[in-house]
C-alpha cells in the first residue's frame, strides 16, 4: 500500500512540474497590447542579422503555416508550425543557435516566431532569435528554397 501511495505521489507530482513548464515560456514574454515586443532569454533581430546567423550555419525555423513554408522558405529551414521539445530536440541541440521566423510584420494579433521562441528558451536552449519578416528576407534578394 505504501509503495501505491508514494507512486502516486510521484506521478502528481510529474504532472503538476510538466504543468508548469509548459506554460512557463508565457512568462517570458514582455507584452505591448497583444504584441510581444520582447522575450527573456531570446534576441529579436532583424533580416540583416538573419542573414549573418544563416551564412554562420544557425539552424532555421519557420513557423508559418505549411502551405506558406512551400510556396518558399529560408534555405535549410525546418518548418515547424508548433515546436515542441521532441520536434525541437529533432532539429536542434539546445547549445546551437536556432532562429525562428514568421511573416506577422506589422500584425498586432500574430507573435508565432516570439512565441516560439519562448518555448524553445523554456525548454532549455540557450542561443535563441526570432524575426517575423519572411517577406523581409525575399525582398533583400536573399536566396529562397521550394520544396520539389
Amino acid at each position: 500500500m505504501k509503495h501505491l501511495i508514494l507512486g502516486f505521489v510521484l506521478l502528481l507530482l510529474a504532472s503538476v512540474a510538466t504543468a508548469q513548464a509548459q506554460t512557463d515560456w508565457q512568462t517570458l514574454q514582455t507584452m505591448s497590447g497583444s504584441d510581444v515586443i520582447a522575450v527573456e532569454g531570446a534576441t529579436e533581430i532583424d533580416v540583416s542579422t538573419a542573414k549573418t546567423l544563416h551564412d554562420q550555419g544557425a539552424r532555421f525555423v519557420d513557423v508559418r503555416k505549411r502551405r506558406s513554408w512551400k510556396r518558399g522558405h529560408i534555405p535549410g529551414a525546418s518548418s515547424l508550425r508548433y515546436p515542441t521539445e521532441a520536434a525541437l530536440m529533432e532539429i536542434v541541440d539546445k547549445n546551437e543557435e536556432v532562429v525562428f521566423y514568421c511573416n506577422c510584420a506589422g500584425s498586432a494579433s500574430c507573435n508565432l516566431s516570439s512565441k516560439a521562441s519562448a518555448k524553445a528558451v523554456a525548454l532549455g536552449y540557450q542561443n535563441v532569435y526570432w524575426f517575423q519578416n519572411a517577406e523581409g528576407w525575399s525582398e533583400a534578394d536573399y536566396p529562397i528554397e521550394k520544396p520539389e
